[in-house]
């Protein structure tokens, strides 16, 4: 991972997945950074049931000490 990344995308997408016989839909949260060359590369990503303050924070916590 680059040390800079001057955009940071941070965007969700709702993935159908099968459970216990049956189809839900889960959310899969992305980081997806572009480089100083304009290069997009994927950060991370998190499955989580929703998102809050307290999400928000550790997916950033988290891109800052991997960075």
């Amino acid at each position: 991972m680059d040390a800079l990344y001057p955009i940071v995308y941070l965007d969700c997408i709702v993935v159908k997945v099968r459970h216990s016989g049956s189809v839900i839909n889960k959310a899969v949260f992305l980081a997806l950074g572009i480089n100083t060359d304009g290069q997009k590369e994927l950060l991370d990503m998190w499955l989580a049931e929703n998102e809050g303050a307290k999400f928000w924070l550790n997916v950033l916590t988290e891109l800052k000490i991997a960075a």
